[in-house]
């Protein structure tokens, strides 16, 4: 069986998504399968029930390469053609460990002109700046409190504590955009000149900055973790990724997103089975 777990407002986007899934996603499981759109409402909660129960859920949202949705004054999917949505089993991300490498998706992003994926055609390996700064770029709260148990203030002093224990490099600070703080309206790109490395949880920040080449240090349970460090003992010594190395990455992170047309076709569900 499965069940989806709708946010109760009117303009949340896991009314369309999961309208989609319900299309798309055969309920011949002899089991109940979860899907929560995020980490919103009450599906926090939610989720650890299912753990604790040791049924299957996954946790969907926005894509890894993706043209990406508008979040205020409403989320609205501006272009339903191109805007990905990645599909997490039993967590925020996907373990890319065993994901296939296979390109055909990939090419399909680049021939859709999606930001990122053609960018990878002219990426060039660079040294990482000996003067740069470290950007820490943290999670939401909601997300620092599922994966820490923490408030995004707490993971933030832990988070400067480790950095000042292994570099001494100057440290700049950038919180998710949000209306009314300083960084709406600003770009990441202008942030990343010329750090040497980017800091996070488990926020897509990461992706920016490594495709921006700034290596990135993240959780072990970020999706870039293969061509990330997870180590703090390593913040001084890190270094940009390969093109090789990105383009692996980015075909494996083409495999586990699609579209709301992709869902309800069924071909999400023929590639995630």
């Amino acid at each position: 069986m499965i069940k989806i777990h709708v946010i109760r407002w009117s303009d949340c986007l896991s009314h369309r998504i999961f309208r989609e899934i319900q299309k798309g996603w055969p309920d011949k499981w002899g089991k109940t399968i979860h899907f929560f759109w995020g980490l919103g409402h009450t599906n926090k909660a939610e989720i650890a029930e299912c753990e604790a129960k040791g049924e299957e859920y996954w946790i969907i949202d926005t894509g890894y390469i993706t043209t990406n949705i508008t979040r205020y004054p409403k989320p609205d999917i501006v272009n339903i053609d191109k805007t990905h949505f990645r599909f997490c089993k039993g967590g925020m991300h996907n373990d890319m460990t065993d994901v296939s490498t296979d390109d055909t998706r990939f090419k399909k992003l680049v021939k859709d002109d999606i930001w990122y994926a053609t960018k990878l055609a002219d990426y060039e390996q660079k040294e990482v700046p000996k003067d740069g700064h470290i950007l820490i770029t943290p999670s939401s709260n909601g997300v620092c409190s599922y994966m820490h148990g923490c408030s995004q203030d707490d993971w933030i002093k832990w988070v400067v504590s480790q950095c000042k224990r292994n570099t001494n490099r100057k440290l700049m600070f950038r919180n998710k955009p949000r209306p009314g703080n300083k960084w709406h309206n600003t770009r990441i790109e202008d942030a990343l000149k010329g750090a040497a490395g980017l800091v996070t949880n488990m926020s897509m920040t990461a992706i920016d900055a490594i495709i921006n080449n700034v290596p990135a240090l993240v959780h072990e349970k970020h999706a870039c973790k293969e061509i990330a460090e997870t180590d703090f003992k390593n913040l001084d010594s890190l270094n940009t990724v390969s093109k090789e190395q990105l383009t692996t990455w980015m075909h494996k992170a083409a495999n586990c997103q699609f579209t709301l047309d992709e869902i309800q076709r069924g071909e999400a569900y023929e590639y995630l089975r």
